[in-house]
C-alpha cells in the first residue's frame, strides 16, 4: 500500500503556508526561505514520498505562555512536514466541513472552510466580528436569564488520534479521503508525538481543521437536545432560561466531552453568569467609554485578538478609534505592580502600535523603554515584545547595542535563566540582523546551555552576526545533533572559509534536503 501526494496538493498546501503561515507560535524558520527559493526541488523531492512508509523529523518541542498561570506543549514541524500535514489536511477539509453544523445555524464561527477554494485551510474574514455579535443578539432574547461559559482543558494535546482518524473516515466523501485518515493520523500525526497515541501538533495553522473535526459530534450532540449555544474553537456559550438549565446543560456538554473524547472542561473558566452580568463582563459595546480598560480588550477582540488571521479591513476601521487612547499610560499602569502585570493590555499595545498611523517615533520609543525596563516581567507575551522591537527597522548602531544588552539580561543569568520559550524569541532578534550584541556573548550562550531550543536560536543569531570563531565553536555538535539544532549549526557554518565549509560537509553528509540547500 502507498500513498503520494500529487503536484496539485502539494502546490495547494505551499499556497495555504505562505497565506497563513509557518506557525502560529513560533518565529518562521529561515530555513522556510531557502524552501520558498528553491520550490520546484522540494516539490519534486516530496512527491516521491510514499508516506505509508514515511518517517517525519522530530519536531522542535517547547512550552509557550498559554495564560498568567498557565502553559502548553508546542511544536515545530520541519519544513517537509508542514508541507506534508498541511496538503493531508487540506484534501480532507472540505469533507470535515461538509459534516460540521453550517454556517447559516450561526452556532460555530471558528475556522470555517470554503469549498470553492483548494488552497486555503479556512477563512477568518469577518468570523470573530459575526460571533461576538452573535452573542449580543443571544443576550438580548428575553428568555435568556443565564449564561454558561465552559472552555476544554488541553484541548489540542489530549485529542484522541483514533477517534480523529474515525471522524475523517466518516466524513470522506471518497477512497483519497479514507486514504489520508490512514496516512494522516496513524503514520504522521503518531510519529510526531513520538507514539503517544494522544496529541497533535499545536502551532501549525492545519490543527485548527482538525480540532474543529474533534467537535463535530458534540456541536451535533448539544444541537439535538435543544441546548442553545454558540461557539468559537474550545470556547463554549450557553444560553438558557434558568439557572437549573444552565447547570443541566455544562453537565451534558462535560459528559459528553469525556465519554466521546476523553476531554474535560476547565474548572477555573466555567462559569454560570446572570445575563445582566454576562452582558456587561463579556459582550459590552465599548463606543461609550473608549478610555476604560475592559473597552479596550472588548475592542480589542474585535480585531480578532489572540484568534489566528485578523481581518485587515477590520483593523482599519477601528484603529482611528483607538488612536484617542492613553496607550502610554495603560501601559505602564499595567507593568507598575510586579505580581498583578496585566498582559492583555501589554499585548494589545504592543501588538497595535505599530498599526496606528501617524504615531510619532519619540512615543514608540517611549513605549520601548518601558519595555526594556521590564522586559523580565513580559516572558507571557514575549513574542509580541520582539515583534515590537522589530518593527522599528533599523536603530543607530548605539541604540541598537543599548537594545540588545537590555534585552540579553535575563539570558545571561545563569543562576536563573529565563524559560526557553523567552529566550528564543529574544535570540530570534538577534538572528534578524548583526548588531545587537556581541558574537561572543551568543556562543558562550550556546555552549553553557543545555536547551536544544536555545542552542538552535543561539546558532542561528551567530549565523547572522558570528565570525569564523564562533562558528568553529559549534561546529563540532554537528555529528550528534539532530533535527532542527543540526539545521542550524549548518547555517552557522556560513562564517566558516569556503574550501573549510566544503571539506566539512562532505565529511557530515545528510540526505535532509533542506539541510542540503543550506
Amino acid at each position: 500500500m502507498t500513498f503520494r501526494l500529487s503536484d496539485r496538493e502539494l502546490t495547494d498546501a505551499y499556497e495555504a503556508i505562505g497565506h497563513h503561515g509557518y506557525s502560529a507560535l513560533f518565529p518562521v524558520p529561515p530555513e522556510w526561505a531557502a524552501v520558498k527559493d528553491n520550490w520546484p526541488r522540494i516539490k519534486a523531492h516530496l512527491l516521491e514520498i510514499d508516506l505509508d512508509t514515511y518517517k517525519p523529523h522530530k519536531p522542535l518541542r517547547t512550552f509557550a505562555p498559554k495564560s498568567r498561570a498557565n502553559i502548553r506543549v508546542v511544536h515545530l514541524l520541519h519544513p517537509e512536514d508542514l508541507i506534508i500535514y498541511t496538503a493531508l489536511v487540506l484534501i480532507v477539509k472540505d469533507d470535515l466541513e461538509a459534516a460540521r453544523l453550517p454556517k447559516r445555524a450561526r452556532r460555530v464561527f471558528s475556522y470555517r472552510a470554503d469549498a470553492r477554494v483548494s488552497n486555503r485551510l479556512y477563512s477568518m474574514r469577518g468570523a470573530y466580528a459575526n460571533y461576538k455579535a452573535q452573542l449580543v443578539a443571544k443576550t438580548a432574547k428575553g428568555t435568556v436569564k443565564y449564561v454558561s461559559v465552559a472552555d476544554i482543558a488541553d484541548f489540542y494535546p489530549r485529542i484522541y488520534q483514533h477517534r480523529l482518524e474515525n471522524i475523517i473516515m466518516s466524513t470522506a466523501g471518497g477512497q483519497r479521503g479514507r486514504d489520508v485518515a490512514r496516512v494522516l493520523v496513524k503514520k504522521l500525526i503518531l510519529a510526531l508525538m513520538e507514539n503517544n497515541s494522544y496529541g497533535i501538533p499545536v502551532g501549525p495553522y492545519a490543527s485548527r481543521i482538525l480540532g474543529e473535526a474533534i467537535l463535530i459530534d458534540v456541536d451535533a450532540f448539544l444541537r439535538s437536545r435543544d441546548v442553545d449555544f454558540v461557539r468559537w474553537v474550545d470556547d463554549y456559550h450557553i444560553f438558557s432560561r434558568s439557572e437549573y438549565a444552565a447547570q443541566s446543560a455544562v453537565f451534558e456538554l462535560a459528559e459528553r466531552l469525556f465519554v466521546s473524547h476523553g476531554l474535560t472542561l476547565q474548572t477555573a473558566k466555567t462559569r454560570i453568569w446572570p445575563v445582566g452580568r454576562y452582558r456587561d463582563a463579556v459582550v459590552a459595546k465599548p463606543e461609550d467609554k473608549l478610555t476604560k480598560r475592559d473597552a479596550v480588550i472588548s475592542l480589542l477582540g474585535g480585531v480578532g485578538y489572540g484568534e489566528g488571521e485578523v481581518d485587515e479591513e477590520e483593523v482599519q476601521e477601528l484603529l482611528g478609534e483607538l488612536q484617542g487612547l492613553d496607550l502610554l499610560g495603560m501601559l505602564t499602569a499595567s507593568v507598575s505592580d510586579q505580581e498583578i502585570v496585566d498582559y492583555q493590555v501589554v499585548r494589545y499595545v504592543l501588538k497595535q502600535m505599530p498599526k496606528i498611523p501617524g504615531v510619532d517615533d519619540d512615543f514608540k520609543l517611549r513605549i520601548l523603554g518601558i519595555v526594556l525596563d521590564n522586559a523580565e516581567l513580559l516572558y507571557p507575551v514575549v513574542d509580541h515584545v520582539a515583534e515590537y522591537v522589530l518593527s522599528f527597522g533599523d536603530f543607530l548602531p548605539a541604540e541598537k547595542k543599548r537594545v540588545g544588552r537590555k534585552l540579553f539580561k535575563a539570558l545571561d543569568n545563569t543562576r536563573n535563566p529565563p524559560p526557553e520559550y523567552y529566550a528564543m524569541w529574544i535570540l530570534y532578534i538577534f538572528s534578524t540582523s548583526p548588531g545587537w550584541i556581541p558574537a561572543s556573548k551568543l556562543a558562550r550562550l550556546y555552549e553553557q546551555s543545555t536547551s536544544a531550543v536555545v542552542k538552535r536560536y543561539a546558532a542561528l543569531a551567530i549565523s547572522t552576526c558570528g565570525t569564523r570563531a564562533e562558528a568553529l565553536a559549534i561546529r563540532e555538535d554537528l555529528p550528534s545533533a539532530s533535527g532542527w539544532l543540526r539545521l542550524a549549526i549548518v547555517a552557522a557554518s556560513r562564517k566558516l572559509g569556503d574550501d573549510e565549509r566544503k571539506y566539512w560537509r562532505r565529511a557530515n553528509p545528510s540526505g535532509d534536503v533542506v539541510e542540503q540547500l543550506l
